[in-house]
This record gives structure tokens, sequence and C-alpha cells, in this order.
């Protein structure tokens, strides 16, 4: 059928539209970019009724997959001011470098394309006022979750509902390490050591880890869902650096998987290690893989599975977007007016109300089930002999966060995590 309706136009067609493209970034992304609109131009053309091709690129050298005939720029300021150029994409990363070409485009009346969500975290509000004043279009389906289509779904597929909650794991490189931690038995700088190996941890792998890479996403979905400006600095942000192999066993005992889990819901935006019942739908996903469970008001709960990283899949995102940008599909960048975006009103995560699992280790001779007195409701514990020690592992019942990070002051190696019902 595909090859069929091909043969219904010529791609010498001098009636069709071109979309020139100035691509920014030919590393990983980058590549896969480049990649996609040469191995698949026929088949994005048949689907666009518009030709993409990339008529400049920018790198801090030049790279051998790339036609020569291509023009190079060694700034990327260069795409932004080349008037030759209709859509610059934006996949070098960073800060001062991404906004400034970003900002210089769409001054220029260049429609972007990026995957940069630490960027648009920070500065989306900024963003999104220039883009509109100037009459651009910001895409980047590809700064959360790579080719699962959480943005458009979200924007678009979802539009006639309101989004009352999220949960969601948006980082495989966390998500794979705790999964090698459970299933293998390691500790946790091991499995770290396994993922750098196999390509899934940088080596610094510090914003994975330590969660700001999953708070630059949750922080993009939450403004989508709640209609205000991203809240990047009132995110409580917990990486899993100091999850320990006891943790994960003691959890597992009590019948839950620990997940970097990031959540957002009205007055909530938080990033944090979870207890996640095993016979949930998000303990199921395991190694690098990502998912996004979602409530909404009509259309009732929904959960979007799959590879949240890597080459292709990111640059699968990428040139989606694209396609948006040939077939008129445009939309507000955080799916309203920035003019309507509101201020976010995030409690803290010490008025917390829930469940907690608590780890630490008490002296051989004291009473472990007596350790809190009544101080904190325990439902359910359990203790291992370790020499001198006993490695206690205990869950609560609801109770106020504030209340229980008082009352472990007093021990010095307790550690809480929260248990997600």
């Amino acid at each position: 059928m595909i090859k069929l309706q091909r043969a219904a136009f010529s791609l010498q067609d001098s009636d069709m539209t071109k979309i020139r493209i100035g691509l920014a970034g030919l590393g990983t992304v980058g590549r896969g970019v480049y990649e996609i609109l040469k191995k698949d131009s026929e088949l994005l053309t048949l689907r666009s009724q518009t030709q993409l091709e990339i008529v400049a690129v920018s790198a801090r050298s030049k790279k051998d997959f790339v036609d020569p005939k291509i023009k190079f720029y060694a700034n990327p300021i260069g795409l932004a001011n080349d008037s030759e150029i209709d859509v610059v994409v934006e996949v070098i990363g960073g800060d001062v470098a991404a906004q400034e070409l970003i900002e210089t485009a769409i001054k220029n009346g260049k429609k972007i394309v990026t995957a940069n969500k630490a960027l648009l975290a920070t500065y989306g509000f900024e963003l999104a006022k220039l883009a509109e004043k100037h009459g651009s279009y910001i895409g980047f389906e590809a700064s959360v979750a790579a080719a699962m289509p959480v943005i458009k779904t979200i924007k678009e597929n979802l539009a006639g509902n309101e989004i009352t909650e999220i949960r969601a794991i948006l980082n495989g490189t966390s998500n794979f390490i705790l999964t090698k931690m459970k299933e293998e038995d390691l500790d946790f700088a091991v499995a770290l050591k396994q993922a750098q190996d196999l390509g899934y941890a940088e080596a610094d792998p510090s914003a994975d880890i330590k969660g700001l890479d999953t708070a630059h996403k949750i922080t993009l979905l939450a403004a989508i869902v709640s209609g205000t400006k991203p809240a990047l600095a009132q995110t409580y942000i917990e990486g899993i650096d100091e999850v320990s192999i006891n943790d994960i066993k003691l959890a597992d005992e009590f019948g839950y998987k620990i997940k970097l889990l990031a959540s957002a819901r009205a007055g909530w935006q938080a990033v944090y290690p979870a207890l996640v019942k095993k016979s949930a739908q998000l303990a199921q996903v395991d190694g690098a893989y990502n998912a996004i469970a979602y409530k909404a008001s009509n259309s009732g709960v929904g959960l979007i599975v799959g590879s949240g990283a890597g080459s292709l899949p990111t640059a699968s995102a990428v040139v989606a977007d694209l396609m948006d940008i040939a077939c008129g599909r445009a939309s507000f960048l955080f799916g309203v007016k920035a003019d309507d975006l509101r201020e976010a009103m995030i409690d803290k995560v010490s008025s917390r109300i829930g469940k907690y699992f608590i780890r630490l280790f008490a002296d051989k001779n004291s009473a472990q089930e007596r350790i809190f007195d009544d101080q904190i409701k325990i439902e359910q514990a359990t203790f291992h002999d370790r020499g001198d020690q006993v490695l206690c592992g205990f869950l609560t019942g609801r109770q106020q966060e504030k209340e229980i990070a008082e009352i472990l002051q007093n021990f010095k190696s307790a550690k809480f995590f929260r248990v997600e019902e």
C-alpha cells in the first residue's frame, strides 16, 4: 500500500513545500535526527506533503557522516542568523549557548524544535512569551521520555480532560540501577558501574542519580497539566544515591519495589525514591524503561510505557515535532498562552501525610519493637541479625512527614522513604 501511494507524486514536484532545517548538535541525538531525515525522507514527505531538508549544521567539529554540501557553522548562532533556515533544531544541551541560539532564532522569525528539558524547566515561561511575541513555535516532545508521546498525549489527545494526577518513572538510568540492585543483589556503586559500562549512565551521572533530570521532566509535565509557570525551584528533589541494597531487600519483604518516582498533582510536585507495591503497574516497569501513569477527569486512568532515551528514540520525537510544523499543527508551549499561565503553589514535602518505610540499625540488646515508643505508628516490622547490631525495617501508618523526620533525627543510622499506595 505504501509503495503504491509513494508513486502518486514526485519528490521533485516544484509545487511542494520545503522546510529548511538548521541542526545544532551532532552528538548522539543530532546524528539520530540526521539519519532519520535521510533514510526516511520519502515516507516523511508522503505524510506531510513537505520536504524536510537539512541545509546547515553546527557542532564543535565537522562530522564524516554529514554530506559535505551542507553548510557548517562552528558557532550555532550562525544557524539563527542564516536567512535560508526555517527551523532550528537544538540538541546541543546546556543552558547559555542553547538559550542564546533559541532566543536569537525566534527573534529572526524561525521555529524551534528542542530536546532541552533543563532550559525549558528553568526559562520556559520567558521563552513561551518570546515565541508568542514573534509568532514562533517551540516543539519539545523529545525533552520528556524521548519517543514516548507524552507531551502530545497531554496537550492534544487529553485536551478535553483535567489531568488530576501524574506519577511517573522518567529516568532510565536510575530505573536500570534499581532493577539491577534488586535482581542481582548488588550494592549501588556496583550497579552504577554496570550502567556506565553499558552506556546507560554518563561518566558524571549526578543529574540522573540525584533526581535533577527527572525533576526537569516532571516540571514540564506539571506546567502543562496545571496551566502554571514551570516551578523547578519549588520541586522537591531527592535521588537514588542513598538507596542501599538493605533498603531494596527490606522493601521486597514488605511486598514493595523502590522506584525513583516523579509525581504531580494540585499543590504537589516532587521527585524521590518511593516504595511501590509490587503488584502495581509502575512497579512492573524495570530496566531502562520509562512510564507515565495519569488520572484524567473524563478518560480515566492511563499508562504510557516505552524507551525514554537513546539516539533514535529521542531523534524520533524531534522529527515528530518537525512533522507537526510541516503539517501546520502548532500549539502554545505549555498548552495555553503564556499570559494565562498562573504561578504554581507547591506544598513543602514536610507537609505530606502518608505511609513511610524506615530502615535503621539498632543495638542487639535493645527492644527493637518498642524503639519509637508510640511516637510513630508501626504497622509492620522485620528484623535481621547483623552481628552486634540488628537491621530493622518498619512500615508506618499514615503520619505527617515533619513528625517522622523530627523523630528520626535521634537515630544516626535511620533512613526513611515514602510509600506510595
